[in-house]
């Protein structure tokens, strides 16, 4: 495995302090096992707009075809798990493809990519936004974008692509009570199940947001592995490293020499992110307010 490549995997940082061991990981690993590269992606459009997060289909297809010419191969949640468990080697050329906040556009742009390539993903969902528009998130440039109904994903899902958990309605878990997170946490994996019909144990937190007590809270509410976002790998299940994939990415995602510098752009883009935050913070706090609706 290339020198950059190794880096790209195990050399990424956690948001707040090093995770204990004690509930979240259940079992001690060494943060010194290798872990497949894990990409995450959130918008796949053609509709254009001020954030970053937003691939155009050509760029994504073109990076997919990439992967799969030089020999990339994907894996399931099962085969990740297996693999951060120490189950399972990892092989050379091996990868986890993660999509976060379950776009609509993925279903025209992202998926039959996948498809066509012998790929698969992982597909994680915004439960209480399910077909409905991302009114969670800042409107850059004024657009909304629409969410996954569930009929897209049952479709989808018999097709290769898993589906788990994004919480309910995306709030920085960090900045939230005790009792928020359980419920935020619970609840979208009884909708996930319940909607889907399989069982759910996965976790994406948004913004990737994650200390010890969301780890551990998603451990009691019945996750067995969690991504977080531009992090390092500390030897725990619930709090897997992944790196995001944003409009100045190269051709080819966490690979090659390009590799140190696309993790510095996605932690400096990740910390950016609680902009969105405070402005969901504020739009709660004046819907509280007498005569505000």
């Amino acid at each position: 495995m290339r020198d950059a490549e190794r880096g790209m995997r195990n050399n990424l940082g956690v948001e707040g302090r090093p995770p204990h061991e004690p509930v979240a990981s259940r079992i001690p690993h060494p943060a010194s096992r290798a872990l497949p590269l894990i990409l995450c992606y959130h918008k796949v459009e053609r509709r254009r707009e001020l954030g970053v997060t937003r691939i155009a289909p050509r760029r994504f297809a073109r990076q997919i075809e990439r992967l799969a010419r030089a020999g990339w191969r994907t894996l399931s949640l099962a085969q990740m798990e297996a693999c951060a468990q120490g189950e399972r080697p990892v092989a050379e050329r091996e990868l986890l493809i993660t999509f976060d906040d379950a776009y609509r556009g993925l279903r025209d742009h992202a998926f039959p990519v996948l498809e066509a390539h012998g790929f698969t993903g992982i597909c994680f969902v915004i439960t209480d936004y399910a077909g409905k528009l991302n009114r969670w998130d800042v409107a850059y440039g004024g657009r909304r974008f629409a969410h996954l109904a569930w009929r897209d994903m049952r479709r989808w899902q018999a097709r290769g692509i898993e589906f788990a958990s994004h919480t309910v309605t995306h709030p920085r878990l960090t900045w939230q009570s005790e009792h928020r997170v359980t419920v935020e946490l619970e609840r979208s994996r009884a909708e996930l199940s319940r909607a889907l019909d399989v069982p759910v144990t996965a976790i994406s937190y948004p913004f990737g947001a994650c200390t010890d007590r969301e780890a551990d809270i998603a451990v009691r509410t019945g996750y067995a592995i969690g991504f977080s976002l531009a992090s390092r790998w500390s030897g725990n299940l619930l709090l897997l490293p992944r790196l995001p994939v944003y409009m100045w990415s190269p051709p080819t995602p966490g690979v090659g020499m390009l590799a140190p510098l696309e993790r510095i752009g996605a932690v400096g883009a990740n910390r950016c992110a609680v902009g969105t935050t405070l402005w969901q913070r504020f739009r709660e706090s004046t819907s509280r307010q007498p005569g505000t609706t």
